[in-house]
């Protein structure tokens, strides 16, 4: 569902300022993005290796005093596979925060908790990691509510579009709200490495609507670091070479005599009966002889022999039939 409202600062409260809290090892275009973070709803579009996890965490650590328990109040981050919760985003923000860190995917059985058991666990953590059909599912049957959430991180964000459980959550409970004037509503962060997701080619035009598709979808604005070389600086670019072949055409008729040509050499070499030496030392007998010619000549005349029509072949292309027959008459 589109809004026609641009993407606004969402209060936290209304007498409470967010301010950041950096890493000090991080970099000046993370910093830059965590400032915009800050600011409004934001999908941050940058290389992969680039660091944008670090700018998540970083406004994480920016939210949390209002996280912080007894605190009603979590943090969600959504990740698109299993793998990511268990492994990568879950601990890297028990690396780089303090904060109490829960993570949720199917085969824990969340399908089947009550709200007692979700309560349970806002009381005891303040980040949330999950995959985003797990956020849907409490969302609907109101085990968790939309203004319960301070900051939602969507990861791999272009995938919000369709039935997508990401989209799903912003149409059914981020914009059903964005009506409402009292409502508290939590911080949008995406992270993309592509803010499109499609098959095929697209035009310019096609290109920058999908992403204010994606825009308007996720109530948020789209930032990337406006100079390639600052990123150069820390990811390696690949620097593409570009070589054009020309593409030569062998004449139809060229073509079928040279295959005739061919056919007929199998015949006469069977390479079925190269086993027995027979053939072979036929053709290298005629190497023998011609042994004394320059070697061009000597393969020239050997070709000659071999392929009646070789005086209709270019010199690119007798290379070809040279090789053959070198093969054929090695020693």
């Amino acid at each position: 569902r589109e809004q026609s409202m641009d993407p606004t600062d969402v209060a936290v409260s209304e007498n409470q300022q967010l301010s950041a809290d950096p890493l000090p090892f991080a970099r000046s275009y993370q910093l830059e993005a965590l400032e915009t973070a800050l600011k409004q709803n934001t999908i941050v579009y940058l290389e992969t290796g680039s660091g944008k996890t670090l700018i998540a965490i970083m406004l994480l650590r920016s939210y949390a005093y209002l996280l912080r328990k007894p605190s009603p109040y979590i943090a969600v981050f959504l990740v698109p596979t299993v793998v990511l919760v268990t492994q990568v985003q879950g601990d890297a923000l028990m690396l780089h925060t303090d904060l109490k860190v829960g993570k949720y995917w199917g085969e824990m059985g969340v399908d089947y908790w009550d709200a007692a058991t979700w309560q349970q666990q806002v009381d005891d953590h303040e980040v949330l990691v999950m995959t985003p059909a797990i956020l849907l599912a409490a969302l609907r049957h109101s085990f968790l509510q939309i203004d319960m959430i301070k900051v939602i991180i969507f990861d791999e964000c272009h995938n919000a579009r369709g039935k997508h459980p990401y989209a799903s959550i912003m149409v059914e409970f981020y914009h059903h709200q964005l009506t409402h004037e009292s409502a508290q509503l939590p911080r949008i962060f995406g992270m993309t490495a592509s803010p499109i997701k499609s098959k095929g080619s697209s035009t310019a035009h096609s290109y920058w609507q999908k992403i204010r598709d994606l825009e308007n979808l996720m109530n948020s604005k789209v930032y990337t670091c406006s100079s390639e070389s600052v990123l150069a600086e820390y990811i390696p670019f690949s620097n593409p070479k570009l070589k054009i072949y020309e593409h030569v055409d062998i004449p139809c008729s060229l073509f079928n005599t040279l295959a005739h040509d061919l056919e007929r050499l199998k015949e006469k070499v069977n390479i079925n009966s190269l086993a027995n030496g027979f053939c072979l030392s036929t053709l290298q007998n005629v190497h023998a002889n011609l042994s004394s010619c320059s070697e061009d000549i000597n393969y020239h005349f050997s070709l000659c022999y071999l392929f009646p029509s070789l005086h209709c072949v270019q010199p690119e292309n007798r290379k070809c039939l040279e090789g053959i027959l070198r093969l054929l008459t090695k020693p």
